[in-house]
């Protein structure tokens, strides 16, 4: 009995690489909907202010009231500096054989999912997305309970066209 199994050394030059000029950004419309994300902490962060400096009358209190709005600011600054910073590094890439996400300026992430692997392709639009415009996909693959890659600010086109082309790689009839 013969055994045709074969498991040749590939060589890192050797393997496919993926460019970041390859990737296809996401929608700059989709930076207003983290804008107003802030926006919602930020009118959190000013509620907090409002209640405790009313209620404060400890002076104990007052400093941590003032420690916690001071580190949420820096935080809430920081946050929109990096979001601003690494926007243009989110993108998607669709090859012959998968898809692909990148995203993230500090913590850089990078998710490929095969066709062979995805089990269904949502379709999402918050309300602000609406107005915008633009939507999200969501691709689940197969021994997971939520979604493995998240695709948002795509124009609602090119949202559908994406979902419509994956359901069609994932259908039985192939």
């Amino acid at each position: 009995m013969t055994t045709d199994f074969s498991n040749s050394v590939i060589l890192p030059e050797n393997l496919p690489s993926i460019r970041v000029a390859d990737f296809t950004p996401v929608d700059r419309k989709y930076l207003k909907i983290i804008y107003f994300q802030y926006l919602i902490f930020a009118l959190c962060l000013i509620a907090w202010l409002v209640f405790f400096t009313i209620l404060d009358k400890d002076e104990l209190l007052e400093i941590i009231h003032w420690v916690v709005t001071g580190l949420s600011l820096v935080i809430l600054c920081s946050s929109i500096i990096v979001s601003r910073l690494s926007f243009p590094r989110r993108g998607y890439l669709i090859r012959e054989k998968d898809i692909a996400y990148q995203r993230g300026l500090i913590r850089y992430k990078l998710t490929s999912i095969p066709f062979n692997r995805i089990q269904h392709v949502e379709l999402s639009q918050g309300i602000l997305a609406k107005r915008l415009d633009l939507a999200s996909i969501k691709i689940y693959t197969a021994g997971s309970s939520s979604d493995d890659l998240s695709i948002h600010g795509l124009p609602v086109g090119i949202a559908e066209q994406i979902r419509e082309f994956l359901t069609a790689k994932i259908s039985p009839d192939e």
